[in-house]
Formats: C-alpha cells, structure tokens, sequence
C-alpha cells in the first residue's frame, strides 16, 4: 500500500470535512442569531403593547377622548407640567429608542413597520405632535416620521 496516496486521500477528507463543519457552524450561527433577534423583537412588543405603560396615551391618542386629548394638547404645546403630558413623553421616548435603533442599524424599517405602524402613523397625524418633537429633544423620532417608508403606506 503507498502511503502518500493514503495520506492524500486522509488530508482530502479532512480538508471537505472541516469545510463542511465551517459550513454547519455559520448555518448554526446565523439561526442563533435569527432567533436572539425574534426574542427581542418579542419583547419590544411585549413592552409596548402587552403591559399597562402606555395604555392611557395610547387611549387619549387614539380616540381623542376628551377632555384628555385637549389637555394633552395645550400642556405639549405650551410645555408646561400635566400628569398626561409626563405619560406622553415617556411614550414618545420609547419611538425616540426605535428611531436611535433605527439610525444605528439594530432595527429594520420593515421591523419597524410590522410593529409600529400605526402608533407611528398615529404621531405622525397629529400636528401638535409634529410640531413638539423637535423642541423637545425628539429629533430621531422626527427624521423617522420625515423619513420613514410606513409614512408611504396607505
């Protein structure tokens, strides 16, 4: 028996084994990655929609129930205190995150869009909400509302 050939055909199959296991461990990799980012995708959702946090904004916005919505309104835009304003900015910091996110290429707008569309369009439609980003430190969040594909969507 050679031993060279031997000795080859062992070199060979080591060679298309370990590319094989590379292979295996980058698929391996990249579904434990896939994985990690659904859990926190999960948990974004979990935070914004499954808890009680945001729930009262989210009520005066959406419904414009009133007298809230008008309150919210006049304190936003003469930035003076009211305890719906505090809730208000707390919501708007959690977009101001997404859109920083955004910015830094941990969060897709796709992602964006199937999670938050229509609290983002909700902002967005509301011009006494436009209007106060900017002045109040929300600068991401509004370059998001400028710039954003859901803002495209009908």
């Amino acid at each position: 028996m050679d031993w060279t050939v031997f000795s080859d055909i062992v070199k060979t199959i080591a060679g298309v084994a370990g590319i094989v296991g590379l292979f295996m461990a980058y698929l391996s990799y990249r579904r434990s990655v896939k994985t990690r980012r659904a859990d926190w995708l999960g948990s974004l959702h979990e935070k914004f929609f499954e808890t009680d946090r945001y729930a009262w904004i989210r009520r005066v916005l959406d419904y414009r129930q009133e007298p809230d919505y008008s309150a919210l309104a006049q304190a936003v835009k003469e930035q003076k205190h009211h305890p719906l304003a505090d809730e208000f900015y707390r919501y708007l910091n959690f977009f101001e995150l997404l859109a920083s996110l955004r910015k830094l290429r941990q969060i897709s707008d796709e992602e964006i869009i199937v999670l938050f569309d229509y609290d983002l369009r909700m902002i967005a439609e509301q011009q006494f909400i436009v209007d106060a980003l900017r002045p109040q430190g929300f600068e991401r969040l509004a370059d998001l509302l400028r710039t954003g594909p859901f803002l495209l969507r009908k």
